[in-house]
């Protein structure tokens, strides 16, 4: 008898198991806290170089004498819809004159004075200097990691070597704890990782500097990603096959809980520390599952701990309302059978599988680049960051719920090129209001940016399915662990991009500013930059997740030659099928297909 067989006598989805997922949901809940809090503590808002000399400087004009010292001491860099744009990194050097001859311009009058003492009317020829002090706007946050430690200018890719370390982090947590759970034991391996996830969580409270935040960022994405993999698959070994599907994509939609909640904290604590502490500490409750959570019965069972497994399968039983028969609690409740060996080094060869690994492999990379990029990028959409951070998880649990009702009407790989496609497609058309739109307009770029992440996060939720289903029970494991790798792979990358897209803009911004004239279009095609890129690579992933079988209503593949079964075209599946029967039925006597005919 087969473990899978036990829910048939048990419930698929009974009290026990609604308690159950629920409180492992939690766990995910917080991982998504705490890893999409980067958009609120790491945010870097607008800003310029303080005044020297200047007391109380703010990014906030106080008066007519404050605006007037910025416009003659701070370079103007751009004007849009009369709003001035100051320099962030550089002030004119004659400032630096006036204050080491000890000037203190803290007063309108000296400031004036100050003001028609010299001419400042030929920019041009005058001599700019680097600062190093500035000044932040605090009108949304009044303190992030950024602001505290001037990730400006040159160190502005601190931000994305902090975020990078945190995506880092959860590889080592994937390779090196996630097996863990194979060995220790599901629940155990969680707590370990929650223990870790709280001290790190907590400790980065009082981080204070560069060094100390990208080590405990690293643990904590080791932690998390531990945390995450261990309690999703434990919630998913208690839970019967006919509700396997459906709960197991529903689980992102405590991750987007998450992100709601996290919203609302940051909305009324504006300090990075206030919030980073308030976030972490309700972590502590997790140590209560040492005794509200059980061990994975299938586990147990594996393991050749048959008592304590039949003792949690009588718990559920007696919750559920349920009474098991005799025969359930014998020693041939196992696991699968035994499959025919074949390692991921299979794929080498058999072209098919291969192609049809690194598409896969492509599409988990390019989903985790726009999810992650999309999410990380809010800050520097237009509007209100509190808003736009509460649209996207709301789009995200839209996305979880549309996939629910969907696939099981229109496939996995027909969904999931239309979602990326939608997804795609949204982040590319935000070059036009940018282009030839006014500021009336700028709302839709925001709107767009929602849909690209509707559409992402909802194609990034199928494929973990789509991946596990296209490939063998030999090497189904290694397959979806290296898609993972290269999910993380993805979001590495797109901590980075925004930073890039910045360096990209200053140094070519002549050029497209003067191209862009010429074509009568005007606005900052750099805020919408890394949309188009990831609206780009979105287009590429799903032309070629087109070329991939689909999956739906076909058996899981025990073997390679289960898996070259799976037909590209159902539609000339189902025509041909009276011409597959004859086939086969003249070619029993031949030679199964085996992984060499690949």
């Amino acid at each position: 008898m087969r473990f899978d067989d036990v829910f048939d006598h048990l419930g698929d989805f009974g009290p026990y198991q609604r308690r159950q997922y629920f409180m492992l949901g939690m766990v995910i809940f917080s991982c998504g806290v705490q890893v999409m809090m980067t958009v609120f503590t790491l945010d870097l808002p607008n800003h310029r170089c303080a005044l020297p000399g200047v007391q109380n400087d703010t990014y906030q004009i106080q008066g007519s004498a404050h605006d007037q010292l910025v416009q003659d001491y701070i370079p103007l860099m751009s004007r849009a819809q009369s709003i001035p744009a100051y320099s962030q990194c550089f002030l004119y050097g004659d400032w630096l004159i006036s204050v080491y001859n000890g000037g203190n311009y803290s007063n309108e009058a000296d400031t004036r004075h100050l003001v028609d003492k010299n001419d400042r009317s030929n920019s041009s020829q005058r001599n700019q200097v680097a600062c190093s002090s500035w000044v932040y706007d605090t009108s949304d946050l009044s303190s992030t990691i950024a602001t505290q430690m001037n990730f400006v200018c040159g160190d502005t890719l601190l931000k994305s070597h902090a975020i990078m370390t945190m995506m880092v982090g959860q590889v080592i947590g994937c390779l090196i704890l996630g097996p863990l759970a194979d060995i220790v034991g599901r629940k155990r391996s969680m707590m370990i990782a929650l223990s870790l996830h709280l001290l790190a969580s907590v400790l980065t409270t009082w981080a204070f500097n560069i060094y100390m935040l990208g080590a405990l960022f690293l643990l904590n994405g080791l932690a998390m990603a531990a945390a995450y993999c261990a309690s999703f698959t434990l919630a998913m070994e208690l839970i019967g096959p006919k509700y396997r599907h459906v709960t197991g994509v529903s689980a992102t939609m405590f991750w987007s809980a998450g992100m709601l909640w996290l919203c609302l904290l940051a909305y009324f604590l504006r300090d990075w520390q206030h919030l980073q502490l308030a976030a972490s500490c309700p972590i502590i409750l997790f140590s209560g599952y040492f005794c509200l959570v059980p061990e994975s019965a299938r586990w147990l069972i594996r393991k050749g701990r048959n008592s304590e497994a039949k003792s949690i399968i009588r718990k559920a039983a007696k919750i559920n309302e349920r009474k098991l028969p005799g025969f359930v609690f014998t020693d041939e409740t196992t696991e699968e059978p035994t499959i025919k060996s074949e390692s991921i080094l299979s794929l080498l060869k058999c072209p098919t599988l291969l192609i049809r690994a690194l598409i896969v492999f492509l599409n988990w990379l390019v989903c985790s680049l726009t999810y992650y990029g999309l999410g990380l990028n809010v800050g520097q959409l237009s509007g209100n960051i509190f808003l736009n951070f509460c649209l996207t998880a709301v789009f995200e649990i839209a996305a979880t719920l549309v996939i629910v009702f969907a696939m099981g009407k229109f496939g996995r790989k027909s969904l999931y090129c239309s979602l990326l496609l939608l997804g795609s497609v949204s982040c590319i058309l935000t070059l036009f209001p940018v282009l030839y739109g006014d500021e009336s307009l700028k709302w839709t770029v925001s709107m767009l940016a929602m849909i690209g992440k509707f559409g992402v996060s909802g194609s990034f939720a199928i494929i973990w399915m789509f991946t596990s289903e296209l490939f063998p029970t030999s090497f189904r494991a290694g397959v979806t662990g290296i898609s993972s790798a290269c999910a993380r792979i993805g979001a590495v990358i797109a901590s980075y991009i925004a930073n890039l897209v910045s360096v990209l803009c200053a140094r070519i911004g002549a050029v497209i500013a003067s191209y862009i004239a010429n074509l009568g279009a005007g606005g900052d095609v750099g805020i919408i930059l890394p949309q188009l890129v990831f609206g780009t690579c979105g287009l590429v992933a799903a032309s070629l997740a087109l070329f991939l079988p689909e999956t739906q209503e076909q058996q899981l593949p025990d073997s390679m030659e289960d898996a070259m079964k799976f037909s590209t075209n159902r539609r000339a599946e189902k025509e041909n099928d009276k011409e597959d029967e004859a086939y086969v039925h003249l070619s029993s006597d031949q030679p199964a297909l085996t992984s060499q005919s690949c």
